[in-house]
């Protein structure tokens, strides 16, 4: 148990590119991800936009290039239940939620 604390505590502090990734389209975010290959550990954080921005998140974290080379990503979507109802795959893929009380 001692082991795990002590690897959490010296884990890097995640680069956040969540304005690039809301900035940017696909192609130009692409890119921007290659300039960052040897970035240890890297996040998104945004608001609920739509479906597809919901699913370019998923595929941020599930890139198969960045897991082979050890890059931590993670991905988090603030959204109200509706929202997440209506991409319940995203978040069963790995994409945190933050809960968004309904206006």
């Amino acid at each position: 148990m001692e082991y795990e604390k002590s690897h959490v505590e010296h884990e890097p502090t995640p680069r956040d590119i969540s304005q690039e990734f809301l900035n940017m389209d696909g192609i130009s975010f692409l890119d921007f991800l290659r300039t960052l290959r040897d970035e240890p550990a890297i996040s998104i954080t945004i608001d609920w936009k739509d479906v597809p921005t919901a699913r370019r998140l998923k595929a941020f974290l599930e890139d198969m290039r960045a897991k082979s080379r050890g890059q931590k990503r993670t991905a988090t979507i603030r959204a109200t239940e509706a929202q997440y109802m209506q991409a319940l795959n995203v978040f069963a893929s790995g994409v945190k939620r933050e809960i968004v009380e309904e206006k």
